[in-house]
């Protein structure tokens, strides 16, 4: 099973640095909308990050009416761009928000954890982020604040 990406909101600076190496890595752009990490500023209080949890029963998976997400042999959920067909089904399936749709290709994104090499981790210079098994129950959408 795959260790979903961990983030210290309390070492967090929200630089976006995850952001732009995740969107770089996947797409060769520097473009936060298609990052599968997104830290949301409630600036002065900490941020939050929304990414998605790898869960072992993901909600999405089976809300893709396309089958454009699948697990792959590490246990990650990742997305099929070239069969997405934009229609939100897994976003609103997630109880995590942890997928959501691209603004200017309309496509699902998320965090599949670059084949287990979690390409963000090391570019963050406050070492916010990890990849490590969670400390417990993770809040749900309208929970409150996530890690």
């Amino acid at each position: 099973m795959s260790k979903p990406l961990q983030v210290d909101v309390a070492k967090c600076t929200e630089c976006r640095s995850c952001e732009l190496k995740c969107s770089f890595v996947h797409y060769g752009v520097f473009n936060s909308g298609k990052s599968g990490v997104r830290i949301v500023s409630h600036w002065p209080d900490l941020p939050t990050a929304r990414l998605c949890r790898q869960c072992e029963d993901p909600s999405c998976l089976p809300a893709c009416p396309v089958e454009a997400l699948v697990r792959t042999a590490d246990g990650a959920i990742k997305v099929l761009p070239d069969l997405c067909i934009g229609c939100a089904a897994c976003v609103d399936a997630c109880p995590y928000d942890g997928i959501w749709l691209d603004p200017l290709s309309g496509l699902a994104v998320k965090c599949d954890t670059c084949e287990g090499r979690y390409e963000c981790v090391p570019g963050c210079f406050t070492a916010a982020l990890s990849a490590a098994a969670t400390d417990g129950p993770t809040p749900k959408r309208g929970d409150g604040p996530s890690a």
